[in-house]
């Protein structure tokens, strides 16, 4: 099963797993689109269309998230429509999604808080793809790995057992 991973926003990122395998990590595609005085973070639709076809996800598992206390409205709704991005364009690939709390992937997990606890067990789970969560600001790139690794780990195996 190809599980992607995302952990949703302009600055996000998309990971995919295959068979428990790391095979890709990849940056929420953007675009920097010129709104009143200042340039704006805008997801770019078409590139995550085409980024969605080549991963050819069997599933797509985004993080359920939502507004920051102290967000303005119009913050608040750029996110949303950014948070909402990933999820509508598989639906109109036809790929299935799943969604989940961050308390539930992190608990399962046992990923201490902060971003520097998803980075570091990203880091050991795959060491040969370390090199992609070395910085503070690759947070959602660990992130999206590892929602990905715990929808795997919630299938069943071939034995019948979970989490094997």
């Amino acid at each position: 099963m190809r599980i992607v991973g995302v952990d949703p926003g302009c600055y996000g990122a998309l990971a995919l797993i295959e068979a428990g395998a790391l095979i890709s990590v990849d940056d929420m595609p953007f675009l920097k689109v010129r709104r009143g005085k200042g340039d704006k973070a805008e997801i770019d639709g078409y590139a995550l269309g085409s980024l969605l076809r080549k991963l050819r996800a069997d599933v797509l598992v985004v993080e359920q998230v939502g507004g920051v206390t102290g967000q303005s409205a119009s913050a608040a709704f750029n996110f949303g429509r950014a948070a909402g991005a990933p999820e509508y364009a598989a639906k109109a690939l036809g790929v299935r999604v799943e969604m989940v709390p961050p308390t539930t992937w992190k608990r399962a997990l046992q990923v201490n808080s902060g971003k520097d606890g998803s980075r570091h067990m990203a880091s050991r789970l795959w060491p040969g793809m370390a090199h992609m969560f070395v910085r503070k600001k690759d947070n959602d790139r660990a992130e999206s790995a590892l929602i990905a690794h715990w929808f795997d780990r919630q299938q069943p195996r071939g034995d019948g057992n979970v989490f094997a």
